[in-house]
């Protein structure tokens, strides 16, 4: 009789045991399910994509013209454009004043035509010292040209221009403030 009763507690302990196991399993899955459901209702319905941490470059005839990084990158499959977050675009300027990059909070890469809208608190510097700060920025690809509507600061060496509207050829180095220009030149400073 006590064979018997040690059998049946076994058995009892056995069918818990299994009973627990099962149960937690299913909370298991249950969790893991919730988290991937949470995971992707996070991203907004028009973003196909996305990435942290991207880096594009462009190329043309083997040759850098620009690289393109940001912390995080959502691909819009309908409108062609990817919306970037921590981004810093440096523009192949070579020479003298070497590249240029623009680092901004917030930024649109036109899948089309490669164009980069920057929006946000701009601040472009080359390697030589050039500094130029704008609300608003874009870089037409075509072109090779950073162009802006917005208020603009520009200081190289002695040199200090403010207006509004710029457009800037990092190639050529032709740098245009297009209207309320002021220009500062402080004798004996930098260059």
């Amino acid at each position: 009789m006590t064979k018997s009763n040690k059998i049946r507690q076994l058995l009892a302990l056995f069918v818990i045991l299994a009973s627990l196991s099962l149960v937690a399993i299913i909370v298991i899955k249950i969790y893991k399910g919730r988290v991937t459901k949470e995971l992707l209702r996070k991203l907004p319905k028009n973003i196909d994509v996305s990435l942290k941490k991207i880096h594009f470059t462009e190329t043309r005839e083997g040759i850098k013209k620009w690289d393109l990084v940001a912390d995080k990158a959502e691909f819009d499959k309908r409108k062609e454009v990817t919306h970037l977050t921590g981004v810093h675009l440096t523009i192949a300027a070579g020479g003298k004043m070497g590249d240029i990059t623009l680092t901004a909070p917030r930024a649109d890469y036109h899948n089309i035509t490669r164009d980069v809208r920057l929006d946000g608190k701009i601040i472009a510097n080359s390697s030589s010292g050039m500094e130029f700060t704008l609300e608003n920025a874009e870089y037409i690809a075509a072109r090779s040209v950073i162009v802006s509507s917005g208020r603009v600061r520009f200081t190289d060496g002695k040199l200090t221009m403010e207006g509004v509207g710029m457009e800037f050829k990092p190639e050529t180095k032709n740098f245009r403030i297009l209207s309320g220009v002021t220009a500062n030149i402080v004798p004996g400073a930098g260059k």
